[in-house]
């Protein structure tokens, strides 16, 4: 593995350390939230339409907001609550909720200004209570985000910084070893001594062969 690699690879870590580690010590927005849709929930669930004064056509509109609010307290809520209780900090997941909140609390305040005008005291104040409280547990979950949002920035911030410093260390190290490879002398390969051969000894000449008599 290259220096260049492991500087990286080290970064990519310890970045991923300390996101766990903020996962692990943030509020979960379901700790947010969860109070008040429990509040929302019982003061729906005390709503008796048949004490409202009022037409039935007011009776209709608000039983069918009643609905609405108990469905998305009780199908819609519930699974995207457990999702970003997964990854509190993780801004989509924790948005969804917030969109999701702001949908009931238009419908839940519909349904406390016609309490207001037309449903018996106890009713329309608990109807107010829970409105009060929907609106606070959404700008706790707005700021979570907000938080979030400028958590992740200064860390991606960081880790930008920590790369930046140590790919120029990095380069400023192969600068220098370039420096230091170009200045030092160049190695001679020494040469080999030739060995001059003695010329081979020849033999000595033979000596004539004797004349034959006459």
């Amino acid at each position: 593995m290259s220096l260049r690699s492991f500087v990286f690879l080290s970064v990519f870590v310890l970045g991923g350390v300390a996101t766990a580690a903020a996962q692990d010590t943030a509020q979960k927005p379901s700790e947010l939230v969860q109070p008040a849709l429990d509040k929302v929930a019982q003061a729906g669930s005390n709503v008796d339409l048949n004490k409202w004064k009022g037409g039935n056509g007011l009776r209709s509109e608000v039983d069918a907001n009643l609905a609405s609010v108990q469905k998305d307290l009780q199908n819609t809520l519930p699974s995207i609550l457990v999702d970003s209780d997964k990854a509190p900090e993780s801004v989509p997941a924790s948005l969804r909720i917030l969109l999701n909140l702001d949908a009931l609390y238009n419908v839940l305040l519909r349904i406390e200004i016609a309490g207001k005008a037309n449903a018996p005291r106890d009713q329309a104040d608990a109807l107010e209570g829970a409105l009060a409280a929907l609106d606070g547990a959404r700008r706790s979950l707005g700021d979570h985000i907000t938080a979030s949002a400028a958590a992740q920035e200064k860390h991606v911030s960081q880790l930008q910084a920590t790369i930046q410093q140590q790919t120029t260390q990095i380069a400023a190290a192969q600068q220098a070893a370039a420096a230091a490879a170009a200045a030092a002398p160049a190695k001679t390969t020494p040469k080999k001594k030739t060995v001059k051969k003695k010329p081979a000894a020849t033999a000595p000449a033979a000596a004539p062969a004797p004349a034959p008599p006459k």
